[in-house]
C-alpha cells in the first residue's frame, strides 16, 4: 500500500477543502499501475499466443515434409511405374507380332505339309500300281518264252491279254519319260510287224534282241528297277520332309507357346503396374492437395502471429509513451507545486499553540505491530520514537518521518517481493512451457527415429533376402546351363551315331540291291537282308528323330526357365536397387532426426538447468512469498494506524493557524 494513499491531509480551515494535487497524483499513480497492470495481461497473452503460434508452426512443418517426404516417393513410384508400362507395351506388342507371325509360318507349313503329303500319297500310290504291273508283266512274259510260246499264239490267250493290259497302264504311266514310253512302244511294235510281214508267227526269241537292242524284258527290267528307285527316293524324301515338318512344327509350337506363357505374364505386369501407378496417382493428387493446403495453412498462421505481433509491440510502444506521459505529469506536479502545496494546504506549528499529542497510542500500536508480525526493524522503529519523544524540540515531526521513512522501505520491501514473485511466477511458467515443448519435440524425434529405424531393418532384410532369392537363381542357372551342356553333348553323339546308322544302312541296302539287280533274280535270302537293313533304316532315322526333338524339347525348355529366370532377376535386382536407395534416404532421415534430438536435448537441459535455478530462487526460502506478503501488509497496516493517530494532531494544529490567519 503506498504511503500517499494512507498519508492524506485534510484540513478543516478555509472551507474544509481537500488536497487536490495529492488526489491528483494518486488518480495519475492509479492510472499507471492499470495501464501497466493491462500491459502484463496484454504481455502474458501475447506470450501464449506466441507460444501457440510456435508449437502450431512446428507440428505444420513437419507435416509440410511428410507431405514433401510421400510426394517424392509417389512421383518415384508412378515414374518407375510409367517406365515399366512402357517396356511392357513394348515388349506385348513385339511377342504379340512374334506371336502371330509364328502361327501364320505353322499354318502355311501345315498347309504346304499337307499338299506334300497328298501328292505324295497319290503318287506312292500310282508307284506301287506302277511297280506292281511292271512286275507282273514280266513274269507273264518270262513264263511264256520259257514255254517256247510265240507272240501270236499268247495273242488270244487271256495272260496275253493282261500283258497288253499292263504295257498299256505302263504306257500311261507319268513316272516314266517320253523316252521309255516311246522306246517300249517302238520295240513292241516293230516286233509285231516284222512276224506278220514275214507270215510267221514271233517266236520267243524275237522278243530278246532286235538289232543289236535290249530285248522288251530288258526295256520292262530297267523301268521297274527305275520305278522301284524313284519309289524309295520318293518314301526318303518324304521322310524327310515329315521330320523337317516336324521339327519345325515342334519349334514354332514351343516359340508360341512360350510366348504366350511371356505375353500373359506381361499383360499381367502391366496390369499391375497401371493399378499402381493409378493408386500412386490418386494418392499423389490428395498427398500434392494436402501439401497445398498445409502450407497455406502454415503462411496464414504466420501472417497472422506477425499480425499479432505487429498489433503487442504498437500496444506496448502504446502503453510506454502512456506511462511517460504519466511519470512526466507526476514528477512536473511534484516539482512545480511543492511551495503552492505547502503554502496552502500544509502543516503549520507554531510556539504558541500547542496541542496534545498521543504518542502513547502511537508508541502502543507500533510495539504492538512489531511484536504480532516479529519485526526487529519495527522495534528498532520504536526506540527511535521514544528517543525522538523525549529529545527532540519537535518531536511530532520526527516521529512521523521516523514512520514515514519505515513506510517507505517496507513498501519498497514489499514491491521488490512482489516483483519476485512476478518474474518467479512468470519465468516458471514459460520455463516449464518450454520443457513441455521440448519434451514433445524429443518424444516426436524418438518417435521418427524408431519408425526409420524399424523400416530400415525391414527394408535390409528384404534386401537380403532379394540378393539370396538372386544367388539362388544364378545358382539354378549355373546347374541348368552346365547340366544343358551334358544333354547338348550327348545329343551330337547320338545325333552322329543314328546319322551315320542311316547313311550306313542306306549305302547297304545300294550295294545289295545293285548286286541282286544284276542277276537272275532276288533270292529269299537277298530279299530278307534288304527287308531287315530297310527295318533298321526305318528304326535309326526314327530314333534320330526322336533324339532331335528331344533336343529341341530340350533346349526350348532350357531358353524358357532362362527367360523366366532372367526376368525374374531384373525384377529382383530393380527391388534390390529401390530398397537400398530408400534406405540410404531413411538413414540419412535418421541422422538429421537424431541432430535434431541432440540439439533439442542439449536445450531441454538448459531449460532444466534454467528450472533448477528458478526453483533454488524462488521455492526454496524460509518463508513463502505468501506469508511474507501478509505480515508485510499487517507492518504496513499498524504503521498507517500511527500515521492516523498523528494526522489527527495534524488536524489540531491547522485549526490553529486558521484561527491565527483571521484574527
Amino acid at each position: 500500500m503506498r504511503l500517499s494513499a494512507v498519508s492524506l491531509f485534510s484540513a478543516v480551515a478555509l472551507g474544509h477543502q481537500a488536497n487536490p494535487i495529492s488526489k491528483v497524483l494518486d488518480l495519475l499513480h492509479s492510472l499507471k499501475e492499470k495501464v501497466v497492470s493491462e500491459g502484463e495481461a496484454e504481455q502474458a497473452a501475447f506470450e501464449k499466443e506466441s507460444h501457440m503460434c510456435k508449437d502450431q508452426a512446428t507440428s505444420k512443418q513437419y507435416e509440410i515434409r511428410d507431405d514433401e517426404e510421400n510426394v517424392a516417393s509417389l512421383s518415384a513410384t508412378i515414374e518407375k511405374a510409367a517406365a515399366t508400362i512402357t517396356e511392357l507395351d513394348s515388349k506385348i506388342a513385339k511377342l504379340t507380332t512374334a506371336v502371330s507371325k509364328n502361327e501364320n509360318d505353322l499354318a502355311a507349313a501345315t498347309s504346304l505339309r499337307k499338299k506334300e503329303h497328298e501328292d505324295y500319297v497319290a503318287n506312292d500310290k500310282e508307284m506301287i500300281e506302277v511297280v506292281d504291273t511292271l512286275e507282273r508283266a514280266i513274269a507273264t512274259l518270262e513264263k511264256a518264252l520259257k514255254k517256247g510260246s510265240s507272240l501270236v499264239q499268247a495273242v488270244s490267250s487271256p495272260q496275253m491279254k493282261k500283258l497288253t493290259d499292263s504295257l498299256s497302264a505302263i504306257m500311261d504311266a507319268a513316272v516314266f519319260s517320253t523316252n521309255d514310253k516311246k522306246r517300249l512302244a517302238s520295240l513292241m511294235q516293230s516286233k509285231e510287224d516284222a512276224e506278220f510281214e514275214a507270215g510267221q508267227a514271233p517266236q520267243a526269241a524275237a522278243y530278246e534282241t532286235h538289232d543289236g537292242s535290249s530285248s522288251i524284258l530288258d526295256v520292262l527290267g530297267d523301268m521297274l528297277d527305275k520305278a522301284e528307285g524313284q519309289k524309295a527316293d520318293a518314301d526318303k524324301a518324304e521322310m524327310t520332309s515329315q521330320f523337317e515338318y516336324n521339327k519345325v512344327k515342334q519349334s514354332l509350337t514351343d516359340q508360341i507357346a512360350f510366348d504366350n506363357k511371356q505375353l500373359e505374364a506381361a499383360r499381367k505386369g502391366l496390369a499391375e503396374q497401371q493399378e499402381v501407378k493409378s493408386t500412386a496417382e490418386g494418392d499423389l493428387t490428395v498427398t500434392q492437395k494436402e501439401l497445398a493446403e498445409d502450407t497455406a495453412t502454415l503462411n496464414d498462421l504466420h501472417d497472422a502471429c506477425e499480425q499479432a505481433a505487429s498489433e503487442f509491440e504498437a500496444s506496448l510502444a502504446q502503453r510506454k509513451g502512456e506511462c511517460e506521459a504519466l511519470d512526466t505529469a507526476v514528477k512536473i506536479l511534484k516539482e512545480k507545486t511543492g511551495g503552492a502545496e505547502s503554502q496552502a494546504y500544509g502543516l503549520v506549528q507554531t510556539a504558541q499553540h500547542s496541542v496534545q499529542h498521543d504518542y502513547a497510542a502511537v508508541l502502543k500500536t507500533i510495539v504492538g505491530t512489531g511484536k504480532s508480525a516479529k519485526d526487529k526493524q519495527l522495534a528498532m522503529l520504536a526506540v527511535r520514537v521514544k528517543a525522538a519523544l523525549g529529545s527532540s524540540a519537535d518531536p511530532f515531526a520526527k516521529v512521523k518521518g521516523l514512520i514515514a521513512d519505515m513506510v517507505e522501505r517496507l513498501e519498497k520491501q514489499a514491491a521488490d517481493e512482489a516483483a519476485q514473485h512476478e518474474f518467479c511466477t512468470s519465468e516458471t511458467a514459460k520455463s516449464t512451457d518450454k520443457k513441455e515443448d521440448k519434451q514433445s519435440e524429443i518424444e516426436s524425434l524418438s518417435a521418427k527415429i524408431a519408425k526409420a529405424k524399424s523400416t530400415i531393418a525391414k527394408r535390409k532384410e528384404q534386401v537380403s533376402n532379394l540378393q539370396s532369392e538372386l544367388a539362388d537363381i544364378a545358382g539354378s542357372d549355373k546347374e541348368m546351363t552346365e547340366l544343358r551342356s551334358e544333354e547338348h553333348a550327348t545329343f551330337l553323339k547320338a545325333e552322329k551315331d543314328y546319322s551315320d546308322g542311316v547313311e550306313g544302312v542306306q549305302m547297304a541296302l545300294k550295294v545289295i540291291r545293285d548286286y541282286y539287280a544284276q542277276g537272275e533274280g532276288k533270292t529269299g535270302d537277298g530279299g530278307s537282308v534288304i527287308s531287315m537293313l530297310e527295318v533298321a533304316e526305318s528304326d535309326f532315322s526314327k530314333m534320330l528323330t526322336e533324339v532331335r526333338e528331344t533336343e529341341e524339347t530340350a533346349q526350348s525348355e532350357y531358353e524358357k526357365l532362362m527367360e523366366e529366370h532372367k526376368l525374374e532377376s531384373t525384377t529382383k535386382k530393380g527391388g534390390v536397387k529401390y530398397k537400398t536407395q530408400e534406405i540410404g534416404q531413411l538413414e540419412k532421415a535418421v541422422a538429421e532426426n537424431t541432430d535434431s534430438k541432440g540439439g533439442v536435448e542439449e536445450e531441454l537441459d538448459a531449460v532444466l538447468e534454467y528450472l533448477s535455478k528458478l526453483n533454488d530462487q524462488c521455492i526454496a526460502k524460509p518463508e513463502p512469498y505468501e506469508e511474507r506478503k501478509r505480515r508485510r501488509e499487517a507492518e504496513l497496516e499498524g504503521l498507517k494506524n500511527a500515521l492516523d493517530i498523528l494526522e489527527g494532531e495534524a488536524i489540531g494544529f491547522l485549526s490553529v493557524k486558521a484561527v491565527r490567519r483571521h484574527t
